[in-house]
């Protein structure tokens, strides 16, 4: 579900969603309906820019039955989490009625949908038509859940991402097979899942494309002065996605004390939707504060001097680092959050052990002028390489290129 456009999967898919419909493609769209909020005049755009919406109920007891069956199967707990076989048959009979020229598949989980259905790494006939799959991976989730569970403290829960990062594994290096093309957000991920096909003992994925995300630069926009607070640290991102909590969790451990001594004023604003028990307990702490969910990001993220990425868990790229860079902010960054955007020296400041992050967020905080400065460098980066549409048109490419398409008539996506 694209909506409520609070997370970066959302933006990517409802962004997505508006540029095929844009560029004149015909697309189904078939997706869970969990763990979205859709308003009226919400449900109202994604049916006009779609020419089917197919919304499918998933019951926790389903969800539950699926996680247990994926662990007999030895497949990653979030396949069995998100099988539905009603929609699975849906997407399958649409299928194979010849309806469509691409059939798109968002994350690794969405996989068994289309799963079998297609010659693998080469375009099927289908009804006399050619079609192609794209597995739209993002990041390596192998990845992601192996650095997760490294940064987990708790045994209850570590044991349970040690498990999903085995099961991962394995499943990641056999998946992309199934498909003709997989859609990855950067070399890092790359490397990743060849690794990962090394260690299964096969070969190394050969049929990758990047598809980057974008990011609004009319929305995200340079502070007026009056919007800049000083002293100002902004932290933005869902607070209850583990790696952003484990990635303020550290920052407010290891370098919130450090700054706090140089800046005694300083204080640290945490945005975000849904904050956990553990995150909510710092509101009002030491100069923090925690919003919880806010009908629009931008204006906080806008008043601050400096803001920061800590995170050091995480795969793929972060939407949070090119909305600060977009809204022109000085940034300081863990090269682990870099890795999907590999923004350039003097875009923003990289910094991976306490004592550096620590430095980069206190000069910027004590030299507002310089971080007016890099904030300028950072807005020229994203206005030249991030925009959602720069990213998009190179992947409507690749559409074509997998199709050998002729390049005139539109394809009808699923």
């Amino acid at each position: 579900m694209p909506f409520p456009m609070m997370r970066g999967d959302q933006l990517t898919v409802a962004h997505l969603l508006s540029f095929l419909k844009a560029r004149g493609h015909n697309v189904d769209f078939f997706t869970l309906n969990v763990g979205g909020e859709m308003n009226d005049k919400q449900e109202a755009w994604l049916r006009g820019v779609c020419r089917n919406v197919n919304l499918y109920s998933h019951s926790l007891l389903r969800a539950a039955w699926g996680v247990a069956r994926a662990l007999l199967r030895g497949q990653p707990l979030q396949v069995g989490f998100f099988r539905n076989g009603k929609m699975e048959r849906a997407v399958s009979s649409a299928v194979k009625r010849g309806e469509y020229d691409v059939a798109y598949v968002y994350y690794i989980r969405s996989a068994p949908v289309v799963r079998g259905l297609f010659h693998s790494k080469k375009a099927s006939l289908i009804q006399g038509r050619r079609v192609v799959s794209f597995l739209a991976m993002q990041l390596s989730q192998t990845l992601n859940t192996e650095r997760i569970f490294r940064n987990e403290t708790g045994l209850a829960k570590r044991f349970i991402y040690w498990i999903e990062w085995r099961l991962l594994r394995r499943f990641e290096a056999h998946v992309w097979k199934d498909f003709t093309r997989s859609v990855l957000i950067g070399p890092r991920d790359v490397e990743a899942i060849k690794d990962v096909c090394a260690a299964e003992g096969l070969a190394p994925i050969d049929n990758w494309v990047y598809g980057a995300h974008g990011t609004n630069t009319d929305r995200f926009l340079p502070a007026a002065p009056e919007e800049l607070v000083p002293g100002r640290v902004v932290f933005s991102g869902s607070m209850l996605y583990k790696p952003n909590i484990q990635a303020i969790q550290w920052f407010l451990e290891t370098c919130w004390p450090q700054v706090r001594a140089a800046v005694p004023d300083a204080e640290l604003i945490i945005q975000g939707r849904d904050p956990v028990a553990e995150i909510r307990a710092l509101d009002g702490r030491d100069g923090v504060t925690v919003t919880g969910s806010v009908p629009d990001v931008g204006p906080i993220i806008r008043s601050a001097t400096v803001c920061v990425n800590p995170v050091r868990a995480a795969g793929g790229m972060q939407n949070k680092l090119i909305e600060y860079m977009a809204s022109a902010k000085a940034v300081v960054a863990t090269s682990v959050s870099n890795e999907g955007i590999q923004a350039p020296a003097g875009t923003l400041v990289i910094a991976d052990d306490p004592e550096a992050f620590a430095a980069g967020v206190i000069r910027f905080l004590q030299a507002p002028d310089q971080a007016v400065a890099m904030g300028q460098e950072a807005r020229r980066y994203v206005l030249e390489n991030w925009t959602w549409e720069a990213h998009f048109l190179k992947l409507e490419q690749a559409l074509y290129d997998a199709l050998d398409h002729d390049g005139h008539t539109p394809p009808a996506m699923a």
